[in-house]
């Protein structure tokens, strides 16, 4: 499974440290498993901006590619407020909760789509611990 976690962030909201300490591990963790030819990516985009552009969620899954693209919008104000050990726990349960919450509502043939949520979210469970 390929798994991308990038961002469309303020600077100021703190995430950049996040995705570039989580991006590369998450990465790796995925490429080797095996979860079925139904989806074949995963690309999810921690979205932090100012609340004034009343950006929308965006969720797209492209069968053709066999990829799921996602968005997972964060307060702005709440992260820039907040230190980094919140922001990384923060991040770690909204990815644990809404991931897998966006992959219930398909159905998503030859794709092992319980054995994933369980890895998904034992993943950023484990890497909000282990990550500085």
């Amino acid at each position: 499974m390929h798994l991308r976690l990038t961002g469309d962030i303020a600077t100021q909201s703190g995430l950049g440290i996040i995705i570039d300490d989580w991006s590369g591990l998450t990465r790796q963790h995925f490429v080797a498993k095996d979860y079925g030819n139904g989806l074949l990516g995963l690309v999810v985009v921690l979205v932090c901006q100012d609340s004034e552009l009343n950006l929308k969620r965006r969720i797209r899954l492209s069968k053709k590619e066999k990829k799921l693209y996602l968005d997972i919008m964060l307060d702005l104000d709440e992260m820039r407020q907040a230190d980094q050990q919140v922001r990384k726990k923060y991040v770690a349960e909204r990815l644990a909760d809404e991931v897998p919450d966006v992959l219930r509502k398909y159905s998503i043939s030859d794709f092992d789509k319980v054995r994933f949520i369980e890895d998904f979210k034992s993943w950023f469970l484990e890497i909000n611990k282990s990550v500085h």
